[in-house]
Formats: C-alpha cells, structure tokens, sequence
C-alpha cells in the first residue's frame, strides 16, 4: 500500500486517475492484514490487495460523484454489492477513479473533475468511460480495478491503455449500487495487468 501510495503521489496530478484515494483507511487496512499474516491466520484470497473503483460504484462513507457536479456532495450509504464481496475478499478498496460524467462518453474527457490523460502518452486519451480506471492499473497505480461496461466502457479503455479488461456475461456479476448509464445494459467489469488477475478478481 505504501508503495502504490508513493507512486500516485509521483504520477497521478499528471494523469488525473483517481479523483480521491483513501489513504488512512487503506493504511489501516493494510496494518490488519499485515497483523493477521504475523500471526500466521487464515488470508482471503485477496488479502491486502489494494483495487480502484471507478466513481459511480458505491463505497460506503464516500463520496460517489459518477464523474458529475451535481452529485459532488453525495455520500454512499452503502457498498455496491462488489465492494462488499471484494472487503470480505480482503482486498482494500484504495480510491475512486475518474470517469466520463454519468458513464456518458468513450474518452474520459467529459468529466467534471477534468479530463483523465493516457499514461503511455499524457496527449492521448486513455479511452472511456472508465478512463480512470484504466490508467489508474495501466500507471501501476494499483494493480487492478472495477470499471462499468455499457457498450464498451471497460474494453475500450483497456485496449488504449494496453491492459486486460473484462466484461462479465450480463447477470454474472451484481450492479446493486452501480450508478447506471443504462441499467439493463450495464456492467461491473475488472481491470488488471494480467487476465489471471482478472480471473481471481471476477471469481470474488
């Protein structure tokens, strides 16, 4: 955690990835799993894995803006269905990544929060509208991500930034606190370096 923390610091004013990062809290988690591995316990199979989560995907007691001024002062009541399997999972939701406002776009360039540039070349885009999310994994900001899929909204992003991105079969996995583009469409997908991270992500 400490060094994904070092490296956003480095990287990620230039490339606007994560709106915000949960930095005391990802510590704290990070101390517990790193407490429970000393003891010699049990670990989840993601245990103290730090994962993004892109802006319209509730994390309970944080803000979920879906890329939009107008929910700027919204605070999640609850975690999205993922983000309560992935803590129980162990995995430490790390921060809330940039998108196009509402999921409305393929660039990341329609956001309130500014634009999200291309890691591999901040004058490209890095694709959308999960743009934050996909830099964010392709800058090893963290090494891996949630993102939502419409008609492209995960694999799109990957491919311009180089990286692996999945779109579940429509049903596989929950959108319960997925802020929709289009609800009968959309979506939770994964983003990682490699697609057995994928796979170990998408099994949880």
């Amino acid at each position: 955690v400490k060094g994904y923390l070092a490296r956003c610091d480095e990287l990620n004013g230039a490339i606007n990835a994560f709106l915000e990062i949960y930095k005391d809290e990802a510590m704290a988690q990070a101390r517990i799993w790193d407490k429970a591995r000393a003891n010699g316990d049990g670990l989840p199979p993601l245990a103290g894995i730090p994962i993004g989560v892109k802006d319209c995907i509730l994390v309970k007691g944080h803000t979920a803006s879906a890329g939009s001024k107008i929910l700027s002062t919204y605070t999640a009541s609850y975690d999205a269905t993922v983000v309560n399997r992935l803590k129980k999972a162990g995995a430490i939701i790390f921060g809330r990544t940039n998108m196009d406002e509402f999921a409305m776009g393929s660039s990341t360039e329609t956001s309130a929060y500014g634009p999200t540039k291309n890691p591999w070349n901040t004058n490209k885009v890095p694709g959308g509208s999960s743009g934050g999310s996909a830099a964010a994994v392709a800058a090893g900001l963290v090494p891996a991500a949630l993102g939502s899929d419409t008609g492209g909204s995960v694999r799109q992003p990957a491919s311009l930034t180089g990286i692996v991105g999945l779109k579940p079969t429509y049903g596989r996995v929950s959108r319960y606190g997925l802020i929709a583009l289009a609800s009968s469409l959309d979506q939770i997908g994964v983003f990682a370096r490699t697609v057995e991270d994928a796979a170990l992500i998408l099994e949880v």
